[in-house]
């Protein structure tokens, strides 16, 4: 079953959460919520990390994987918000493309930390893609777990072994991205450790996030003031990081203008 916009009556939807990353639409007497197409640049420091594997091994990615490879991102993907709406042969394209694409070095030279999970009877069950490029911080092209191994430590376990070799070389930080309508991704990377480098159009995202949320849960009546004052709070944060991202984003226009 792959993923589809979702479509329900205003009086649904009026006080439902906000989702954050989606589109919210109405016409035609129905409400509208589809992803965005954006995505957040995180950044972590490279560090030890003490999470290994319980169940399941993990080994550097060969290329004899890319078969393996291919069909894990499409049992991944095939229902994620990334591909909403898509049909089956475009994910399928799309695993193609991608695994063949890192094979080939076309985005970015393929690193030796690259690795994926292996299942105690052997099959792929994690996949974690790492490219580098020149001047840059090394950059997680992809990182994926079958769906009947999700949150079971496997991404955990892939990314601890992937920033503990990187430990021994020059880099200093490992570079992601993840969906913004994709909570499951966004909050892994938080609590795995990684910090938003967020842009001006993101940061109002999230403001109006927190605004909505603040304005839906005084409506309902139902939070005690100290959780109002907590999201108000949170309001205040957000509102105070889009006016810093508009003065970082005047001065860099009036730079390019001189």
């Amino acid at each position: 079953m792959k993923s589809e916009p979702i479509v329900m009556s205003w009086e649904e939807y009026e006080l439902m959460p906000w989702r954050l990353g989606w589109k919210h639409e109405y016409f035609n007497g129905m409400a509208y919520l589809t992803p965005r197409q954006q995505s957040v640049l995180t950044v972590i420091e490279v560090a030890p990390r003490n999470d290994t594997p319980q169940s399941f091994k993990i080994r550097p990615v060969v290329s004899t994987d890319v078969l393996e490879l291919k069909h894990l991102f499409f049992e991944i993907f095939h229902d994620s918000v990334e591909y909403c709406n898509y049909e089956e042969r475009d994910i399928q394209e799309s695993a193609q493309s991608c695994i063949d694409n890192y094979f080939a070095a076309v985005k970015g030279e393929p690193s030796k930390v690259s690795c994926v999970a292996i299942s105690p009877e052997g099959e792929l069950i994690g996949i974690a893609l790492i490219i580098e490029q020149p001047e840059r911080y090394p950059y997680l092209r992809l990182l994926g777990v079958s769906p009947s191994w999700q949150r079971r430590g496997v991404a955990t376990s892939l990314m601890a072994t992937i920033l503990n070799q990187l430990v021994s070389t020059p880099f200093t930080q490992l570079e992601s991205r993840y969906f913004l309508a994709n909570e499951a991704s966004r909050n892994w990377h938080h609590r795995f450790g990684f910090q938003d480098q967020l842009d001006l159009f993101v940061a109002r995202l999230f403001y109006r996030h927190a605004q909505h949320e603040l304005w839906r849960q005084e409506k309902l009546g139902q939070l005690p003031e100290k959780d109002l004052s907590r999201l108000a709070s949170e309001v205040e944060q957000w509102q105070a990081e889009v006016d810093r991202q508009e003065v970082a984003f005047e001065a860099t226009y009036t730079r390019e203008l001189s």
